[in-house]
């Protein structure tokens, strides 16, 4: 079959066409820096397209996302531009894409397309075209001295800091604080900034309840990382300075970042008893104990006649229920540790363990994540109805029955008679 006549000129229009609409747009394609960068630095990719009239619709710019590499728009990414061609004066658009390579590799952003509509110079009618970007390819590197970072952080400047928050003057057993490392760099987004928090292991008495890390990117870019810790007893608690190596590409040397040590000093309040801190003893020692929680008993009814104003367990009892429904946690810790400190005998470390694990929600829906959390309601009324169960008549303070002074000895066998 062969072509009509009308259809081989129809071809041939477009075939001479084709340099035309060439001539009709230039795309550049520029990347700065120009050459090996290290791995984490940022490159910028520029693609800046211009016609001889204008745009009516927004260029379909190209993904230029690849493997083991960060690609992102930073702000105001694309801006209109202006060129002087001979005489004539080009309008078009220039877009920024920023990556960031993972590894040490060269990196090929292979073929890529960009589609256009721009106005005809002849009848100012939209026409469309679709450009071919030239090959870019890069290179990243791990520069000699940085091999062992882990991870590997470049940046022109980076810091840490620590910081308490709500620590009171005189911290006890039921006070929360909240610990927040935060990293701020200029180079590398939030994202590519490691996390540290998890360096900081957590001292026996406290508990952590870690929060979602805050990320904020701009110049510089900042991670936040707190975590809040609530005193379950009194001691010195010291939280060692952390350290962060990093690779400086203003001044091409390694780096150390470091913070300060903390310590939270939480005195021992009156009347203060350490959960589980109960060994097995001998039955002489268990008289001795009994015998001494008897003399305490007395004491300090003795001290109550005379000191009307002093609460009674029962008291302390009504009033820790009431702050399970409606405190915040530290208040409810604070009046569980009163109510524990009236007890004679103190809770079991059973009881004890129960009754700080009912409380662990409230305390985790306080400090902890956001989202994903135990309802505060139905973790309030497990807490009270494990209040309510611990220790039935523990209020009225009752004394341990003392064991027998002259227990029966066991019979002896009868020894057979020769």
């Amino acid at each position: 079959m062969t072509m009509g006549a009308p259809l081989r000129g129809a071809a041939l229009a477009l075939l001479l066409a084709l340099p035309a609409l060439a001539q009709q747009s230039k795309l550049t394609v520029t990347l700065a820096p120009d050459g090996p960068v290290a791995v984490g630095t940022p490159i910028d990719v520029t693609a800046t397209i211009l016609v001889p009239t204008f745009m009516p619709r927004p260029p379909v710019w190209p993904d230029l996302r690849i493997a083991d590499a960060i690609t992102r728009l930073p702000e105001r990414s694309t801006h209109p531009v202006t060129r002087r061609i001979g005489s004539d004066s080009w309008s078009g658009l220039s877009r920024t894409w920023e990556i960031i390579p993972q590894r040490p590799a060269t990196y090929d952003l292979g073929p890529r397309t960009l589609g256009i509509t721009y106005a005809d110079p002849d009848t100012s009618q939209p026409r469309t075209a679709t450009l071919d970007l030239p090959p870019v390819s890069f290179s990243a590197i791990v520069p000699a001295g940085a091999e062992d970072i882990d991870p590997f952080l470049a940046a022109t400047r980076l810091a840490l800091a620590i910081t308490l928050d709500g620590l009171p003057a005189n911290p006890k057993p039921g006070d929360a604080v909240t610990l927040t490392l935060t990293t701020t760099a200029s180079g590398p987004p939030a994202m590519l900034l490691p996390p540290l928090a998890a360096r900081l292991a957590t001292p026996a008495g406290l508990r952590a309840y870690p929060r979602q890390p805050v990320l904020v990117d701009g110049d510089p870019a900042t991670r936040a990382e707190s975590i809040a810790y609530v005193i379950q007893q009194p001691g010195s608690y010291v939280f060692p300075g952390i350290t962060l190596d990093w690779w400086n590409t203003a001044t091409a040397s390694r780096e150390t970042a470091t913070t300060d040590p903390l310590i939270i000093d939480v005195p021992t309040p009156p009347g203060w008893h350490a959960s589980g801190d109960r060994r097995s003893l001998a039955p002489i020692v268990w008289i001795a104990v009994a015998l001494g929680a008897f003399g305490g008993a007395v004491t300090l009814l003795a001290r109550r006649r005379r000191s009307p104003s002093a609460p009674s367990a029962r008291a302390l009892r009504h009033r820790l229920l009431r702050s399970a429904r409606h405190d915040p946690p530290a208040r409810i810790r604070r009046n569980l540790l009163a109510w524990q400190s009236s007890l004679v005998p103190p809770l079991s470390p059973p009881e004890e363990a129960a009754i700080d694990a009912a409380l662990r929600p409230l305390e985790s829906i306080a400090y902890g994540r956001p989202g994903g959390q135990a309802d505060e309601t139905a973790a309030r009324d497990a807490l009270v109805r494990q209040l309510a169960a611990a220790r039935k008549g523990s209020a009225r303070g009752t004394i341990p029955a003392l064991p027998a002074l002259n227990p029966p000895l066991p019979e002896r066998p009868n020894r057979p008679t020769a």
